[in-house]
């Protein structure tokens, strides 16, 4: 079972969504739990948890997980495959800066020896951040930076779907190459954010999804 968590202060839910939708004809069990339902259990109590989610056959849970709540004991037993950032640092500032920098380092540190980080390149603060994260870090945002992007901010003129743009060649969970290119996901765009489809496409090419998936 795929474990993943999305954190940050807002978007999560949103982002976890677009997930589910784009994976729903992908014959995949997606179990999604909001951290402050679990922040109340045990090591005992988070192993009989994941135990139960597998023997339902669940594929993938994610976690949208509240910074507020990482200090809780159960992050001393849950370790992640994926991370996927949905906050950019450099819209967080003065006295919360320290302490939310903290706290970020604590959730990136939950990241399995062979995790990955997807996180948003459009932050200027990335490299602050970001910088003693020894893992795969793959990024999405509207800067030819940015490995996911959009072709142009006119693609957004559909209100059914948004054409992405895989920028440069990145690396699957089971290193699989999967090289540039443009396809479209199809999602209501007047009720999220675009950085939030860009964010779960990319969730969705790092674990090895058919890229077809999201065209339909």
């Amino acid at each position: 079972m795929l474990i993943t968590a999305i954190v940050g202060q807002n978007d999560k839910e949103k982002t976890a969504n677009i997930i589910n939708s784009i994976l729903h004809n992908s014959r995949k069990r997606i179990s999604i739990v909001d951290s402050k339902n679990l922040s109340g259990l045990d090591g005992k109590l988070v192993k009989s948890y994941l135990a139960e989610l597998e023997r339902n056959n669940t594929d993938i849970l994610i976690l949208k997980l509240d910074l507020s709540e990482i200090s809780k004991e159960i992050y001393d037993y849950l370790r992640f495959d994926i991370i996927v950032f949905t906050d950019k640092a450099d819209e967080i500032n003065g006295e919360m800066e320290q302490n939310y920098m903290h706290l970020m380092k604590k959730a990136f540190s939950l990241l399995k020896e062979k995790g990955i980080a997807i996180v948003n390149a459009d932050d200027n603060e990335l490299n602050k951040f970001f910088k003693d994260i020894k893992h795969y870090i793959v990024t999405y945002g509207f800067n030819l930076k940015a490995s996911m992007t959009t072709s142009s901010i006119g693609d957004l003129v559909a209100k059914d779907n948004m054409l992405c743009c895989l920028q440069r060649r990145i690396y699957t969970k089971n290193g699989t190459v999967i090289e540039p290119q443009e396809f479209k996901v199809r999602t209501d765009l007047e009720s999220v954010d675009p950085n939030n489809v860009l964010a779960a496409a990319t969730f969705v090419l790092v674990n090895g999804f058919d890229i077809n998936q999201m065209k339909n």
